[in-house]
């Protein structure tokens, strides 16, 4: 069968003729259908003609939409069912289908799938080879979409997961109650956080593997920004610090550095240095972190100061502390880490029934228990002032 090429598909030969004259609607029957086009998407344009003199004569005409659908009426009969455009020469067609059957009173289903291995085996060798190459292409990016969809969601997961392990010390003080000891909350806490961090940690190191395998060009910023937080929480250290600059020089390098993602970075640094030992530096990390987002200032001084009061370096977290609670004087916890450190600077015998606490302590915190009178350091604060309290009575 002799085949031309036009407008990208291949057709037939067809003299198109005006249509017979319009049957009585009883004797009238009901065709509808979608066209696809030989790369497989759907052909938003062109007519569906029918022929009852085997494509000799067109007898009837339904156009095609945007969405690719028809659909119309005609008499019953067989037909000679042929697509074609709008510009088509009257001598041509792009595909045909014989023996098409309308039944009266019936709405027959006829699709036109040009992707069909009939189709594409008489198209042109140039042209089956763009179709090739349009396929491999539209695997790709189907590949490409579906990893950006699985990242979307990792990401989802991951923020519950960090917000979660955020939140590990309150969950712990909530499931064990009032009466449980620090070390306990302790203990469960870190659990909590442990096991929300390890998720977050394989989720992004699998989705950065994949965008790298697929060659997908994207945005990390979020994924490597995630890690080095899991990486944290799992005491990770050299590679979390490795994440977090990671991020630095994806900002440095985009037309469009993002302050609060440069902060965030920073006080990631900050973390990680506090905790390996090197407080000047991961001082500098804060207050650059403050500098990039002045509005969360408080927020980043109090992380600072906390990981000072858990790393044991008294000095630095009550430096930390008091310039939290100026930034946020409505903070509860920066009064409880001041209160801390004070104490720990000090040297008081915390194993004695009593004692003294130094200048400023007890403000502290009386001013945490007023600000969180049900936080999960309340019973710490508690039990702190009743015990100087006693010092003081048996002083007099």
């Amino acid at each position: 069968m002799k085949m031309f090429r036009l407008a990208l598909y291949e057709v037939l030969a067809l003299s198109l003729l005006p249509a017979l004259a319009q049957q009585p609607a009883s004797q009238m029957g009901r065709i509808h259908g979608h066209v696809t086009d030989y790369t497989g998407q759907s052909q938003p344009s062109g007519l569906i003609c029918l022929s009852n003199d085997n494509g000799v004569t067109v007898a009837y005409t339904f156009p095609v939409d945007s969405h690719g659908n028809y659909a119309g009426q005609a008499p019953a009969g067989i037909y000679f069912l042929v697509y074609r455009m709008a510009d088509t020469p009257p001598s041509l067609w792009i595909d045909a289908f014989n023996n098409i059957t309308i039944t009266v009173g019936k709405d027959l289903e006829q699709n036109d799938d040009m992707s069909r291995p009939e189709f594409i085996a008489e198209l042109p060798d140039e042209q089956q080879k763009e179709l090739e190459q349009l396929k491999k292409q539209s695997a790709v990016a189907q590949s490409q979409e579906q990893i950006v969809k699985t990242v979307n969601s990792d990401l989802n997961v991951a923020a519950q997961d960090l917000k979660d392990a955020d939140a590990a010390r309150s969950t712990a003080f909530r499931d064990l109650g009032k009466t449980a000891e620090t070390a306990e909350i302790d203990a469960k806490a870190a659990t909590i956080k442990s096991a929300k961090c390890a998720e977050v940690q394989s989720l992004m190191l699998k989705d950065l593997q994949s965008i790298k395998e697929s060659g997908l060009s994207a945005d990390e910023t979020t994924l490597w920004e995630n890690l080095g937080r899991a990486q944290a929480g799992l005491k990770k250290y050299d590679e979390a610090e490795k994440s977090y600059k990671h991020v630095l020089e994806i900002q440095m390098a985009s037309r469009s550095p993002k302050p609060a993602v440069q902060a965030l970075a920073n006080a990631g640094l900050g973390e990680v240095y506090a905790r390996t030992g090197k407080a000047s530096e991961a001082a500098n990390a804060f207050d650059l972190a403050c500098q990039f987002d002045a509005a969360h200032a408080g927020t980043f001084l109090r992380d600072e100061a906390l990981v000072f009061m858990q790393g044991g370096n008294a000095e630095a977290q009550i430096t930390a502390a008091e310039k939290a609670i100026k930034a946020d004087p409505g903070d509860a916890l920066p009064y409880l880490i001041k209160a801390n450190g004070l104490v720990k600077k000090s040297g008081i015998d915390l194993t004695a029934k009593h004692f003294d606490l130094p200048a400023g302590c007890a403000e502290a915190y009386q001013k945490y228990l007023s600000l969180a009178p049900n936080g999960p350091y309340a019973s710490e604060a508690q039990g702190m002032l009743r015990r100087a309290e006693k010092g003081t009575k048996a002083a007099k």
